[in-house]
This record gives structure tokens, C-alpha cells and sequence, in this order.
């Protein structure tokens, strides 16, 4: 038995180590132009990729969109058209460590963190008086409760709440099961550099 265990380790450490090293693909067309359509803003050194679009004449309405886990603000795409016809900005991130962002290694992530950028982008865009509207999924949904959060204890800098729109997460502790990797990563536990 130990020497199967001996094999499967001998075999992961160069795998792991090809993983680390292999170049990201080319963009396809369509993330392609979502990167060209897209800008990026500065945070702890770090760069942080957004996607804005006006929509709606008539209306003041700002929607921020928080992707999940482990993907990034493309998996918004299907749905910017029409969110374009409601609101009047329609503004979409990659936190760091996903999509177009940076992903520093040995970094330690954070749900915190995350929310510091999200609040950070509102500054960025001088939109800190404006209402926001939030949608989130999954990932999103817990950065969106810390937000929240913030917005209900008046934590400087927090972003002021129109609405809040939660989609896919685990947001009742009780009836929520978090997956093993859930649980590694809840607090920062391990360290991760996510590709696209």
C-alpha cells in the first residue's frame, strides 16, 4: 500500500509542476473582445479588469454584477443586452485571482478582500453617492453579504445598497453543504492561482 501511495505522489509533483508552468490558451474571439471592451483600475498593486456599458435612457439605475466560483465576469454575456435596456450603467468585475485580473501566487485570498475591490471599483468610478443595484451568483453572492454588511454598519467606504439580488449560493449556514474545496478555501486556507 505505501508503495502505491509513494507512485501517486512521484506522479502528482511533475503533473502539478507542468500545470504551473503551462501557458493560458488563446482568447477566443468572443473573450477576446470582451478583454478589448473592458479596462482595468489599480488595487494593492495588483490590476483588476471591469466591463462597463451604458444602457437605458431615462433611467439612473447602476447594476454591478459579481461572477462566481470559478469563473469571472464573462459568465454575465448572455444577459448584458438586456440588462442594458433596464439599467442605465451595467458594470461587471473580475476579482483577483479570476478571468482577466491578476492572480498572484502565494496570495492570500479572501472574501474581505474581495469586497475592499468591488468598493474600490465604485470609488474608482466615482459612484460612491450613486445607489447600486447588485447582482450576484454563487462566489458573488458571499462577497455581495459582506457588502452588505458594511452597507448596514456604515463601515467607511461602503458602497451605498439600492438593491441586492443573490442567485446560487449558500446563503442559509443551516441548510448550506459546503463541498471539500469550499471548505479549504473559505477562509484563505490554501493558496490558489485560478486560470482562465
Amino acid at each position: 500500500m505505501k508503495e502505491w501511495w509513494i507512485q501517486v505522489g512521484l506522479l502528482t509533483v511533475p503533473l502539478l509542476a507542468v500545470y504551473l508552468n503551462i501557458p493560458p490558451p488563446n482568447l477566443s474571439p468572443a473573450l477576446f473582445a470582451w478583454r478589448s471592451t473592458g479596462a482595468f483600475f489599480t488595487f494593492n498593486e495588483q490590476q483588476i479588469f471591469y466591463r462597463e456599458s451604458w444602457g437605458a435612457v431615462g433611467s439612473s439605475d447602476v447594476v454591478i454584477l459579481l461572477h462566481g466560483f470559478p469563473t469571472s465576469s464573462y459568465d454575465w454575456y448572455k444577459i448584458w443586452e438586456g440588462l442594458t435596456q433596464r439599467f442605465h450603467r451595467i458594470i461587471a468585475l473580475d476579482f483577483i485571482g479570476f478571468g482577466f485580473s491578476d492572480k498572484p501566487r502565494f496570495h492570500r485570498y479572501s472574501i474581505f478582500e474581495q469586497a475592499s475591490i468591488v468598493e474600490a471599483l465604485v470609488s474608482h468610478l466615482d459612484l460612491i453617492d450613486q445607489k447600486i443595484n447588485i447582482l450576484s451568483h454563487d462566489y458573488g453572492d458571499t462577497v455581495a453579504q459582506e457588502l452588505l454588511y458594511r452597507y448596514d454598519s456604515r463601515k467607511k467606504g461602503h458602497i451605498n445598497i439600492g438593491s441586492l439580488c443573490l442567485s446560487n449560493g449558500g446563503i442559509f449556514p443551516e441548510t448550506h453543504h459546503p463541498r471539500l474545496i469550499q471548505k479549504l478555501l473559505k477562509d484563505g486556507g490554501i493558496f490558489f492561482a485560478n486560470t482562465y
